[in-house]
């Protein structure tokens, strides 16, 4: 198979490209700017996580995990030289892949890759699907409009007790980074209020949320950032973090003054409707190198 680089942003006319899917916009998204851009796009939804239906006019099948020597299979036979991962899918036990007999023989290399934490198994994804001959792309470089710029969304911008929490929050994930326990965390009243861990972004925001409601966590105005960056190290290819419309949603009703991102390193989705619901909300998104 062809590994060679794949054209850069704007017209990828030949390129044969499949989107692993996940949970979310995202996928969709890509499918759509690759089409666009005359690329051939074949979607293989993960089962329980995307949907076909969201594809329209991109040829789609569904896989279970365990499907992986079928879906092999699918993509040699469309002669795909391109992969993109992207979209949520929580975490699997290696126990429930439930594989059929074509996937057995890949067994060995995924059971090196579960042991360790995200990061790990995400790079023993990358190496495998490398190692077949596919050339494992960016959700940036198939779509850069979704990525977050340098600078606010929006009208509103973060007011110095902010900006000061989101420099705080920042140094704290840099420090969080070697011991791969989330992309995210809530700074405010000059502490560590939440840092994201196995629950997720929205399950972290919920949490502070509970705690302004019962009155334990007092915000004043212009304080409370929510931060959102990349691990040190970590392969932006199939694991970049991304905040979208529930974030927003999410940070307006905990009282938190906005969500600053590493500029760059953040999916953020459709930007123009990002900044009119955060400017309806009353609250920043700040692109931050």
């Amino acid at each position: 198979m062809n590994t060679g680089p794949a054209e850069g942003p704007g017209k990828r006319s030949g390129l044969r490209l499949a989107i692993l899917a996940g949970a979310g916009e995202y996928p969709a998204h890509v499918a759509r700017n690759a089409r666009a851009a005359g690329a051939e796009v074949y979607v293989a939804a993960l089962s329980g996580a995307a949907n076909i239906a969201d594809f329209p006019g991109c040829d789609a099948q569904e896989y279970r995990l365990g499907q992986l020597g079928r879906l092999l299979d699918a993509l040699k036979r469309r002669e795909v030289t391109d992969i993109v991962m992207i979209g949520a899918l929580p975490r699997p036990s290696f126990g429930a892949l439930a594989p059929e007999l074509s996937t057995l023989k890949y067994l060995p290399h995924f059971a090196r890759a579960f042991q360790g934490g995200d990061d790990h198994l995400l790079r023993g994804v990358v190496s495998f699907f490398e190692g077949q001959g596919f050339r494992v792309g960016s959700p940036a470089e198939m779509a850069p409009e979704i990525v977050a710029p340098l600078g606010a969304l929006g009208r509103t911008v973060p007011a110095s007790v902010a900006r000061d929490a989101l420099l705080r929050g920042f140094d704290l994930l840099a420090a969080l980074s070697p011991f791969d326990i989330g992309q995210g965390a809530v700074i405010a009243d000059h502490r560590v209020i939440a840092v994201e861990a196995a629950e997720g972004t929205d399950a972290m925001l919920e949490r502070v949320a509970t705690l302004v409601r019962a009155g334990r966590l007092k915000l004043g105005k212009g304080d409370g950032v929510l931060v959102k960056a990349p691990k040190h190290g970590q392969d932006l290819r199939v694991d970049m973090p991304a905040i979208g419309p529930d974030t927003v949603a999410r940070v307006a009703e905990a009282g938190l003054a906005g969500i600053a991102v590493r500029a760059g390193g953040v999916l953020v989705g459709d930007r123009a409707r990002l900044a009119a619901q955060a400017d309806a909300a009353g609250i920043f998104i700040e692109g931050v190198s």
